[in-house]
């Protein structure tokens, strides 16, 4: 029974989410069901799939034992998780999620409001933007770590159990005059040590409803899809990342991706072969990027890199090639019929370039430059790693420096 409910589940959220594609791309059902068309991603989708079934698996089993052993959680309660379940099988946005399963918390239960939180850095930022948030006064972010909360307020509450990392909370305090319950409990996955953040039931000083039950089963519901958004996330950023890889130009740069400066390289190396002309390569890297990263966000970083490769791109030649290089945080110029000396002086034209240039937000930046030529008996691998190890030693030097390695 509990796997005929669960695969019923899971055929619920495909037949949802195929229906969107339908609706959202024009197909038919049978090709949104199949994944027969060119937007489809079905490794997240059976994926998605397959995480469903598990949870709804496990659910099932949990509510079979909750029902049985914990008479606490009443009728209604146990409408509104079910409830609550479907709303996480409905393929929509998670703060839409969040916003739902809040409303069906307050219509089902008659609680005054819930609220979710998600511990960030050394703040709590709320996840849900129900109205009736709004009536007591909680703001879209907690700060913990002040220390003047007024004693006895929800504030002071919420403070505690985020500084001590507590797993449930069942208290009075005061909220703009009126006394109120406050439930809270920690988002946690199963078997995980760390705190996601909490959630959180404001509810009459009159209601005597116990919810440590209720509020624990709804609290890995939500730890559950939570997870489950970051790691769709996670899953599709890194099949982004796979694909651009492997394409010929940079989405974002605009630039020839590191595959296709090795095709570019190759095919300069067998020109410089058979002509017997000079091949330089120049791999580059912008001075503390590790470090400006942890400083300003991704937007600003690829903004950054934007403005670099544009700045760049109008210094070379119409014969020269810069693009992406093997690593993430690299560049590379190929230049077809230049001698070490000419690929050195050039290195000092771009950086004279750079001293010029201020970057939003970044200002001005530096880079090293490692430089090699190439040598008939080079293999291909041999002439790259000549040019990252000029590399390594311009960077170990502190950066903005130059360094060429040749085969004397």
């Amino acid at each position: 029974m509990k796997i005929i409910l669960a695969f019923i589940s899971t055929l619920f959220y495909w037949g949802i989410d195929s229906y969107m594609d339908m609706q959202n791309f024009g197909l038919s059902l049978k090709d949104a069901i199949l994944l027969d068309y060119d937007q489809a991603n079905p490794i997240l989708k059976i994926t998605t799939a397959i995480v469903i079934f598990v949870f709804m698996l496990i659910k099932t089993e949990e509510k079979s034992k909750t029902t049985d052993s914990l008479p606490s959680c009443t009728n209604h309660m146990m409408d509104a998780m079910q409830n609550i379940a479907d709303t996480i099988l409905s393929p929509i946005p998670l703060p839409t999620q969040l916003n739902q399963i809040v409303q069906i918390i307050e219509d089902d239960l008659e609680v005054k409001t819930t609220f979710i939180g998600e511990y960030k850095n050394d703040s709590i930022l709320l996840l849900n933007s129900n109205d009736s948030l709004k009536q007591f006064g909680i703001n879209e972010k907690f700060l913990p770590h002040r220390d003047d909360f007024k004693q006895n307020s929800l504030e002071a509450l919420v403070s505690n159990f985020y500084t001590e990392k507590r797993l449930f909370e069942d208290k009075e305090v005061e909220i703009k005059g009126k006394k109120c319950r406050v439930i809270l409990h920690s988002l946690k996955l199963k078997n995980s040590k760390s705190h996601m953040g909490l959630v959180g039931i404001i509810t009459a000083i009159e209601d005597k409803n116990e919810y440590k039950n209720f509020i624990d089963m709804l609290s890995d519901a939500i730890a559950f899809i939570i997870n489950l958004t970051k790691k769709r996330a996670q899953l599709i950023e890194s099949q982004e990342k796979f694909k651009s890889q492997f394409a010929p130009i940079d989405p974002d740069l605009k630039i020839p991706n590191s595959a296709k400066i090795q095709e570019i390289l190759e095919h300069e190396r067998k020109r410089a072969n058979r002509y017997g002309t000079d091949l330089s390569l120049m791999v580059i890297e912008i001075d503390h990027i590790k470090n400006l990263s942890n400083i300003f966000g991704k937007e600003e970083i690829l903004q950054l890199k934007k403005e670099f490769a544009t700045l760049f791109k109008k210094e070379i030649r119409e014969t020269d090639t810069f693009g992406k290089w093997i690593k993430e945080e690299q560049f590379a110029i190929v230049a077809p019929d230049v001698n070490f000396s000419g690929a050195k002086n050039f290195a000092r034209k771009l950086n004279q370039k750079l001293k010029e240039h201020r970057f939003p937000k970044v200002g001005k930046i530096t880079c090293s430059y490692g430089i090699t030529s190439y040598s008939k008996q080079d293999t291909l691998g041999e002439f790259r790693i000549r040019a990252e190890n000029a590399l390594k030693e311009a960077v170990e030097r502190g950066g903005n420096s130059i360094e060429v390695k040749i085969i004397v």
